[in-house]
This record gives structure tokens, C-alpha cells and sequence, in this order.
């Protein structure tokens, strides 16, 4: 994408105070989008930015790669928002903007926990608050960050070996469905605004965001009164639904195919079983978990991942290696479609959508305080 070419967001301005990953994943969705983002953040920089990992393992506050990948495209103020002059600053900065975009948690001398004195301070600021619990209920003032709130949304419970503990999912889901939200939200209030509506504050729980990914625990739950238990990795209600181990690795196998059957049978060169009650039945396989393993196991031992998924996807089975993160960084597929195409042709993370006319564009993080002299230099800086 061409630097002079159109951007979706041109014009919108975003003040971000936050320390979380959601609120700093919704400001890099929405600078990608053509938004100015103003981070304000420590003088000594924030938790994403002091974070690292650094290059050569030399801490460098503007090289860390997390904050490459959650601040690309935004401007840096350094302030102390919990002074009453980096206060002043941040509130000058804030009545300029169209959305602040924040967690109502956030350590400052600003209302950011009265929603109603933020909009009778801001009257023409669009606020919102991304904060794991929410403004309201009994978890308000609950602290939490993405394992917590995926704890308490029942994604641990239903994850690891029946026998075992629950375990974490091992990334930091709930946070980036927190930021997408986030993003979604800004957008829908800027469109809103811009038909004549006005919707002052935006309330967001990540805990919310989480819960209502769940399509199998509180489906089953509000429906039948069951509870789901853990075991393994499976899908509910469906197998092969699993990681199973093959000759070189590991390779992710489910029932995708219009029939399924027929296309497994040939698969494990088994035509004979085509017709076979186990291949043949969902409810079978479910059931069966052991035999239908016991079946595939030897022929996947037999093959290495690569020529397992070709073949799958030739009989269109949703087969899928399982990739380390070198593998994943070297995909063709994300590389045809130019999702590691960063600034000036380094690699960086692409955006989640791609727009026509308009595409998202990822662009280089800010230096700590990059901006003070221009947009917080009349107040006195970093004050």
C-alpha cells in the first residue's frame, strides 16, 4: 500500500492511556486503520514497552518487540497522568480527540471511574473503557489479566487431560478479544456519531468477551443442564476432533469433509471400511474415541505431516500441520497474501482484515515521548 493513498480513519484522532494489551491491541487496530494514536504513557514507559524481548538482549525501550507489535503506528507522549500537571496535559490532549480510548482502572488524577464526569468534562470525547470485569457488578475492582479472565470464563476448565488439572491456553486470548471488541466498538460509536447518535461511553469486559466465545459449555449448559468436562483437546460433540501424533510431528485432524467416510477410508488406504458403522457415524466415533484412534494411529506413524495434510486436503479433510512459530513465520500462505509485510520491508505482524479500497497498514512503533515537544510542549512536556 502506497503511503498517499486513502486511509479509513484519516482525521480521527485517539488518545490511549493503558498499561493492558487490549486496550493498546483496539489503538494499533485502529492507527493500521489510518487514525492518529496518541499513547500516553510513563515518562520511564509502560509495561508493553519496558517488556521486551530486546535485540541482542540490549534493553532498548524502542526496539522491544512487543511494542512493535502492539504500538506500531502510534505517536508516543511521555507523561504522569497521576500528576496534576501530566493530569492537565493528558486533559488537553483528550478534549482534542474523538474517542479516548482507555481502561477506567487506569492510575490517574483524571474521572476515569465516573463515566458521568468524564462526558461532562469531554462533552464531544468518545470514551472507551476496556478493563477485564467491567465498570459495574461484584468483580469491578477485581485484578485480573487474560489467564484470570479465561479462568473464570470456563476455557481452563474444559482444557487439558481429564485426569489432570485445568490448564491455561498458553496465549493471551481473552485480552485480544478485549482489543477486538475494543476496535469494533470505537468504529460502531465513530459511525454512530457521524449519523447524527450519540453513544458517550463504551463499557467493555473482557471477562464478557470471553464468556460468550463459548459456544459448547454454556450452550450445553443452558440447554440441557449438562456440564462439559475436560478431555484433551477435543471439540464437543464431534470426532475426531484432536492433535494426533504422525511420524514427524503432529498434525491437527477433523471431521470436515462432505463425506467423510469415504474420504478417511481412502486416506489410510482402508476402502474396505467405507461402509464401516465407526467411520460412517458421528456418534460412533464419539463413542469409540479408542477404536477410531487405534485405527488411525499406525497409518499416521507411518507418514510425516507434510504429505499427510496434501493428501487430506486433496480428499478435502481438514487436516492441518501443527506449526512451531518458525514454521508459522516461513508460511507461503500468509506470505502470498502479505501478512508479514511491514514498513520500509521488514516483516511485521499484518492486520486481521483486508480492505479494498482502504487497507489496514502496519507502520513503525514511536520512539518514548516522540511527541512531547509537539503536542504536550505548552503544558511543559513530560510534566
Amino acid at each position: 500500500m502506497a503511503a498517499d493513498e486513502p486511509r479509513a480513519l484519516e482525521g480521527v484522532r485517539i488518545i490511549e492511556i493503558a498499561a493492558g494489551l487490549s486496550v493498546a491491541y483496539a489503538g494499533k487496530l485502529l492507527a493500521q486503520g489510518g487514525a492518529e494514536v496518541i499513547r500516553i504513557e510513563p515518562p520511564e514507559g509502560d509495561a508493553i514497552r519496558r517488556g521486551g524481548p530486546f535485540p541482542g538482549d540490549n534493553e532498548d525501550l524502542d526496539a522491544g518487540g512487543r511494542h512493535a507489535f502492539f504500538n506500531g503506528g502510534k505517536r508516543s507522549v511521555a507523561l504522569d497522568v497521576t500528576s496534576e500537571g501530566g493530569a492537565a496535559v493528558a486533559a488537553d490532549l483528550i478534549a482534542s480527540a474523538d474517542v479516548l480510548l482507555t481502561s477506567w482502572k487506569t492510575a490517574s488524577q483524571l474521572p476515569l471511574d465516573d463515566a458521568g464526569a468524564m462526558r461532562e468534562r469531554f462533552p464531544d470525547t468518545l470514551y472507551v473503557s476496556i478493563s477485564p470485569f467491567g465498570r459495574s457488578g461484584p468483580y469491578a475492582d477485581f485484578e485480573g489479566d487474560s489467564h484470570v479472565v479465561e479462568a473464570l470464563a470456563g476455557f481452563s476448565y474444559v482444557t487439558g487431560y481429564p485426569d489432570r488439572e485445568p490448564v491455561s491456553l498458553g496465549v493471551d486470548t481473552a485480552e485480544f478479544l478485549g482489543g477486538l471488541y475494543g476496535w469494533v466498538t470505537t468504529l460502531v460509536l465513530l459511525n454512530a456519531r457521524a449519523h447524527g447518535e450519540e453513544h458517550h461511553h463504551a463499557d467493555i469486559s473482557a471477562y464478557e468477551t470471553a464468556a460468550l466465545t463459548d459456544d459448547h459449555n454454556l450452550a450445553v449448559y443452558h440447554g440441557m443442564g449438562l456440564l462439559r468436562r475436560r478431555f484433551y483437546s477435543r471439540v464437543l460433540g464431534a470426532y475426531p476432533s484432536d492433535i494426533m501424533r504422525c511420524r514427524d510431528g503432529f498434525v491437527s485432524v477433523v471431521p470436515g469433509a462432505p463425506d467423510f467416510a469415504t474420504s478417511l477410508a481412502l486416506l489410510i488406504d482402508r476402502p474396505e471400511m467405507i461402509d464401516d458403522p465407526l467411520l460412517q457415524l458421528p456418534k460412533e466415533r464419539v463413542v469409540r474415541w479408542q477404536d477410531f484412534d487405534a485405527l488411525m494411529e499406525p497409518w499416521l506413524m507411518e507418514h510425516d505431516a507434510e504429505e499427510i495434510v496434501q493428501k487430506a486436503q486433496e480428499l478435502r479433510l481438514a487436516f492441518a500441520f501443527v506449526p512451531d512459530v518458525a514454521d508459522l513465520a516461513a508460511d507461503e500462505h500468509l506470505a502470498a497474501r502479505g501478512f508479514f509485510d511491514g514498513p520500509d520491508g521488514e516483516p511485521a505482524v499484518g492486520p486481521p482484515v483486508g480492505l479494498s479500497e482502504t487497507p489496514l497498514r502496519p507502520e513503525r512503533p514511536p520512539a518514548l515521548g516522540e511527541a512531547n515537544d509537539e503536542l504536550a510542549g505548552a503544558r511543559g512536556g513530560s510534566a
